[in-house]
């Protein structure tokens, strides 16, 4: 939990309102809780995980939601391209995928739960958010338009069949898949040439 609330506090996700901005506010406050999960290891290990969340079913002032997400039948022929050709392929999890883009409304005030960070006693704390957080009903829109860019910048096209596939030469082929990211390329395309 220590680990989790010390990288949203370095990420800037949010920032307190003093108790007189606190006491002005005439929206509605939505509240948040911590969301715990056990996840297995390839290894056969037990990792403990957990997020603060907001409780986006409070949410009634937002926007556009929406975010494509990759298609199943996309990976299935990307598997079989990899097969066939006997292309490389590299799996990775974006850490912190809802806490990197910056939101497009600034009128969201939540309370943290009790004892947050932790090992504090203090009252219930009011923040006003810079960036999302799991929960937000527009956070998967927020995070394709915040990776969208950065995959087209170096060179990628963005796929018409699936807005999730991205191209580029050498055969360089990757899928989102929200915050997993599938990279396959041929064995003459080395690491060295793949800078993302």
């Amino acid at each position: 939990m220590g680990a989790e609330s010390t990288l949203i506090l370095l990420n800037n996700t949010f920032s307190a309102l003093n108790s007189r901005e606190s006491r002005q506010l005439n929206v509605r406050l939505i509240g948040s809780k911590r969301v715990y999960k056990t996840k297995h290891n390839p290894d056969g290990s037990i990792r403990c995980k957990t997020q603060l969340v907001i409780k986006g079913y409070e949410q009634t002032d937002f926007g556009e939601t929406y975010a494509p997400v990759g298609k199943l039948t996309t990976f299935w022929y990307l598997i079989s391209l990899i097969g066939s050709y006997r292309w490389n392929m590299d799996h990775s999890d974006v850490v912190s995928t809802f806490l990197n883009p910056e939101i497009d409304n600034d009128d969201i005030n939540m309370t943290l739960p009790d004892g947050w960070p932790e090992g504090l006693n203090s009252p219930k704390i009011i923040v006003t958010f810079r960036k999302a957080l799991y929960g937000f009903k527009q956070a998967p829109r927020l995070w394709h338009d915040d990776i969208n860019p950065f995959l087209l910048s170096p060179g990628f096209t963005q796929s018409s069949a699936d807005p999730n596939v991205y191209l580029r030469s050498y055969c360089i082929l990757i899928h989102l898949y929200v915050d997993d990211i599938s990279m396959s390329y041929p064995e003459a395309a080395t690491k060295a040439t793949i800078k993302v």
